[in-house]
């Protein structure tokens, strides 16, 4: 039996808060034991599914086997602010090549909705970076308001500290103002791949404000 000291409790309520849906959680324990479980949440699943994988992460983590009935799951009505939460993920990209011009797609999703950016340009090996990223940004701009403009600036991939690091520059323009956004993300499997999720890295708080306005 896991010891419920403080600083294990409050990794539990960690852990929960991590669920699907949950806002925020707070563990009550008496005698070493968990007694109760208070979870607030969103209305976008079912209570009970949400205390089930309460119950199954306490489980999988601390090894503690919680009767689901001592979760309570109290929710409450959104307009849509927790759904944005979500950030943008990359599930694909693929390349279409004519020798001359490449043509690459790019998907990701936000939540349950799938997104695709095409974007074609010469074939060289710098310009490639460049298509990469240009498809990212047309696939982001489905997600975003119509006076909502992403430029590219600069991407490229550096050697630092022993690591090859994806960086990409953007400007994201609206008829009020302009912005210069930056991202980076370390390449492991390949370099298309760390140049979309640099490009993630460097929007997906800037739509996650988007679209809680």
């Amino acid at each position: 039996m896991t010891e419920l000291t403080k600083e294990v409790i409050n990794s539990m309520e960690e852990l929960i808060n991590r669920v699907q849906s949950v806002i925020s959680s707070r563990v009550v324990a008496e005698n070493n034991q968990i007694a109760e479980i208070h979870v607030l949440a969103d209305n976008s699943r079912n209570a009970k599914q949400i205390a089930r994988d309460v119950q199954s992460v306490l489980m999988a983590e601390f090894k503690v086997d919680v009767n689901y009935k001592i979760i309570s799951v109290a929710q409450i009505e959104t307009s849509g602010r927790f759904f944005n939460d979500e950030r943008i993920a990359f599930t694909n990209l693929t390349f279409a090549n004519n020798g001359v011009n490449l043509e690459a797609t790019v998907t990701l999703t936000k939540g349950s909705e799938i997104y695709e950016g095409v974007y074609k340009g010469v074939n060289t090996e710098r310009n490639r970076n460049r298509i990469i990223v240009n498809a990212t940004l047309e696939c982001v701009s489905k997600i975003l308001p119509e006076d909502h403009n992403l430029i590219l600036e600069d991407v490229d991939i550096y050697s630092f500290a022993k690591k090859r690091i994806a960086v990409v520059a953007v400007t994201h323009a609206t008829p009020q103002n302009e912005e210069l956004l930056v991202g980076s993300s370390i390449v492991k499997k390949d370099d298309g791949e760390a140049l979309i999720k640099a490009t993630l890295d460097a929007l997906n708080r800037r739509v996650i404000s988007i679209l809680d306005n």
